[in-house]
């Protein structure tokens, strides 16, 4: 039984690090592409200023820096895949993607933006997205808890 118990929780740890480590990364670059959004919006509301200038460069950066952190997702993400089961990795694809939708609106709205189109044109296409993307996230977690909660659960074989 204490060799079970031990088999169990060296399974579990890999992937409860694997999923914090992925679930980290997504919630980083999602809050940062809310941000650039934000900036964005406001920046809009305030054309011409110095004001929306700042806010025009805040939300390129942050959008860029959740670009670039694609490039760490990866790897985060390939662990995940490898530890699996598949209704996590399946998850975390679709959070993946959802959040890829996401960053996309968002710098397709940045350039119309920057094309003098109003932000509020985007606006309507913006909340539906990142509910879609913040709800696969969700879905993650809680395909993950259930992953690790079975971990624990008494083989009844």
């Amino acid at each position: 039984m204490q060799l079970h118990a031990e088999h169990l929780r060296a399974l579990r740890e890999p992937r409860k690090s694997a999923y914090v480590a992925y679930a980290e990364c997504w919630k980083k670059r999602f809050n940062l592409i809310e941000q650039s959004w934000s900036d964005l919006y406001v920046a809009d509301r305030h054309p011409g200023t110095q004001v929306a200038e700042g806010l025009l460069v805040s939300a390129a950066a942050t959008r860029s820096e959740a670009i670039d952190m694609s490039a760490a997702m990866g790897p985060v993400q390939a662990v995940v895949y490898v530890e699996g089961p598949r209704e996590v990795t399946h998850a975390s694809v679709t959070a993946s993607s959802r959040l890829v939708d996401l960053i996309s609106l968002v710098r397709d709205s940045s350039a119309a933006v920057q094309n003098g189109e109003p932000a509020e044109e985007h606006a309507a296409s913006f909340e539906p997205a990142r509910n879609a993307a913040y709800n696969s996230y969700l879905d993650f977690l809680y395909a993950a808890s259930d992953a690790l909660g079975s971990d624990l659960l008494p083989s009844t074989s």
